[in-house]
C-alpha cells in the first residue's frame, strides 16, 4: 500500500470510529493447539498442517527443522486423521481446534457422497479427529459435482465458522450456500442460500464488518455485510474480479485473507467443479487495496510461481 494510500486510510479509520462505525480488525486470532507439542513433540513455530500430501490422505501436521532453502521435514499423523478420506480446507479458532471437511482426489472410493458436507474438528488438546457437524445436504445430489464443504472461514469477534457448501449444484442450478455456525453451541445462526462460494476472507477496511467470498462458477468476488454476531446483513454486491487477470485470466478464488494494512489477499486456481489431477494446481496470489476515494478495491500485484507484476 503506497503511504498516500496508507494516511488517507489512516484518517477514514478515525473518522469511522468517531462516527460510530466499525474500528478496523485484522481478524487474526487462531490459537496454537497445545497437542502439536504434548502428543507429536513437534516445534510449534516450525509446525503446520497440510491436506494436500499426495502420498498420504488425510490431515498432516508436518514441521520444518530446517530453512526455506534446505527443508528437513518431520511428519505427523493421528490415527483419526483419516477417518474422513482426502481433506481440502483448514482453519483454526483461537482456542487451536482445527476444522476441516472432505474433498475427494482422483475418485470418490474414500470420499462417500453422503460425507461432503461434513465438518470434522480436532481437539486442541487431544489432538483427536470426530465429526463436528453434518450441514444439510441438498433434496438431490449430482453425481457430476463430488463436492461438499469447500470453504471454512473463523470470524473471530462473533467466535462464528462461516463453511461454504456447493453440495448438489450442477451447470444450471445452484445449490449450495454459506452457513455461519455458532462454534459453542454447535448450531447454524444463519445461512446465505442460493450461492456457490469457495475461498472467504473477513475485512473491516470499508468501517463495517464484511464477508468477502468467490464463486465457483466465475473468477467475482462478492461482500456481504455480517453483524457482531455473524449474521448475514443486506444481500451479497460484488466487490472485485480477477477475470482477465494471471497466467490463466480465469481462476476461482480459494482463499482471501485481510493483512494488517487492510489489504486483500486472494488466492486463485483453476476449477471447474471436476476432479482434475495433479491435485497441486499453480496458485497465484493477487493483492487488493482498497481506494477509500474511488470507494473501489484496486488490484495492486499478481503473484505467480517465481513471477510479480506491480501496478
Amino acid at each position: 500500500m503506497s503511504k498516500k494510500l496508507v494516511s488517507v486510510f489512516i484518517f477514514l479509520f478515525f473518522a469511522a470510529c468517531k462516527n460510530g462505525e466499525v474500528e478496523f480488525r485484522t481478524n487474526s486470532c487462531k490459537g496454537s493447539p497445545p497437542f502439536v507439542k504434548r502428543v507429536a513433540g513437534f516445534d510449534t513455530p516450525k509446525s503446520y498442517f497440510s491436506t494436500s500430501e499426495i502420498r498420504t490422505m488425510g490431515l498432516v501436521l508436518i514441521e520444518n527443522a530446517g530453512t526455506a532453502d534446505k527443508p528437513s521435514l518431520k511428519y505427523y499423523q493421528h490415527p483419526s486423521w483419516k477417518q474422513a478420506g482426502w481433506l481440502s480446507p483448514i482453519q483454526l479458532d483461537n482456542s487451536g481446534n482445527v476444522y476441516t471437511s472432505p474433498a475427494p482426489f482422483i475418485n470418490v472410493l474414500d470420499n462417500p457422497a453422503e460425507k461432503q458436507n461434513t465438518i470434522y474438528k480436532v481437539d486442541a488438546a487431544t489432538g483427536e479427529m470426530s465429526m463436528y457437524l453434518q450441514i444439510p445436504l441438498p433434496d438431490s445430489l449430482n453425481i457430476n459435482n463430488p463436492f461438499g464443504v469447500l470453504g471454512l472461514i473463523y470470524y473471530c469477534e462473533g467466535n462464528i465458522l462461516y463453511a461454504s457448501t456447493i453440495a448438489g449444484s450442477d451447470r444450471y442450478v445452484i445449490r449450495g450456500g454459506i452457513y455461519a455456525i455458532d462454534i459453542k453451541t454447535k448450531k447454524i445462526i444463519d445461512r446465505l442460500p442460493a450461492v456457490d462460494a469457495i475461498g472467504m476472507g473477513i475485512s473491516y477496511v470499508t468501517g463495517e464488518r464484511r464477508l468477502f467470498f468467490g464463486t465457483g462458477r466465475n473468477s467475482d468476488i462478492f461482500s456481504i455485510q455480517i453483524s457482531a454476531t455473524g449474521k448475514f446483513i443486506g444481500k451479497p454486491q460484488q466487490a472485485f474480479s480477477i477475470a482477465g487477470l494471471g497466467p490463466r485470466g480465469d481462476d476461482k478464488v480459494r482463499r482471501i485473507r485481510s493483512d494488517a494494512n487492510g489489504n486483500l489477499l486472494v488466492y486463485g486456481i483453476e476449477f471447474n467443479y471436476n476432479l482434475i489431477p495433479p491435485r497441486e494446481k499453480p496458485e497465484s496470489l493477487y493483492e487488493f487495496v482498497y481506494n477509500p476515494d474511488q470507494k473501489q478495491w484496486l488490484c495492486q500485484s499478481i503473484q505467480s510461481g517465481n513471477s510479480q507484476i506491480n501496478f
